[in-house]
């Protein structure tokens, strides 16, 4: 009579796996390691890529915006704030272009992840915001207006490549959003941390005061020169 299959069974599991059974094991959890992590890979870049073309997408409208603004105020540039009629609250910018804008989605940088406290994702750049005039600013398609901004943890740290973005969860202490973003014309600057940041695929959004946009490095918009420098595209020059 044939032994029972349960039995047969049994002593095989008891006895453990051989080493060729192993690595047999081994090799297929390989395969499919392989097979695997690079679609895996492939579709969380694809991803960021989606995002990063709805954050040009979006600033498209924030330059238009910004144009229009200034068209319908004899040439003045959006403030980054001002006292609302009557009361002693202020209106930001986004208030101010809202009307301009079909989605006010817009403000939000969809690769943005800092809880739920109004971190918009987008800011103004302070040195502009201040100028008044269109007219001041001298070559628009070479001026940075507004991009990817966050609040960063290295803001004395020299290469703006490397400013880490502090990641707000929705634990954390209400934040102000931040939707402005600091120059080296402010005597404050490098404790500042409003900055620009990388955040698609190491790039940030960028929207020239022209309305075009860019995706660029941070590096690149030229934060560690100053005033004046023609590689400073924060300033007016």
């Amino acid at each position: 009579m044939s032994p029972c299959l349960c039995a047969l069974y049994s002593r095989r599991f008891a006895r453990g796996f051989t080493l060729v059974e192993l690595a047999i094991i081994v090799v297929m959890i390989g395969v499919i390691a392989g097979l695997i992590l690079p679609a895996l890979a492939k579709a969380r870049q694809n991803a960021q890529k989606a995002t990063a073309v709805q954050c040009v997408d979006n600033g498209r409208s924030i330059g238009a915006a910004f144009q229009k603004y200034a068209q319908d105020h004899d040439g003045a540039l959006v403030p980054a704030t001002r006292p609302k009629l009557g009361q002693k609250e202020e209106e930001n910018w986004t208030e101010l272009l809202n009307g301009y804008v079909k989605n006010d989605d817009v403000w939000h940088c969809p690769g943005c992840r800092s809880g739920k406290h109004g971190h918009f994702g987008v800011g103004y750049n302070r040195h502009l915001s201040k100028l008044g005039k269109m007219a001041a600013i001298h070559l628009p398609d070479e001026t940075v207006a507004f991009g990817d901004t966050g609040e960063i943890a290295n803001p004395e740290e020299p290469n703006p490549d490397r400013w880490r973005e502090v990641l707000h969860t929705s634990s954390d202490e209400p934040r102000k959003p931040a939707l402005i973003f600091e120059t080296p014309s402010n005597a404050d600057w490098k404790t500042r941390p409003n900055r620009m940041v990388n955040r698609h695929l190491g790039r940030a959004s960028v929207i020239f005061a022209d309305g075009h946009v860019e995706l660029k490095r941070v590096r690149a918009v030229g934060f560690e020169f100053k005033a004046g420098d023609e590689r400073a595209l924060w300033d007016n020059q």
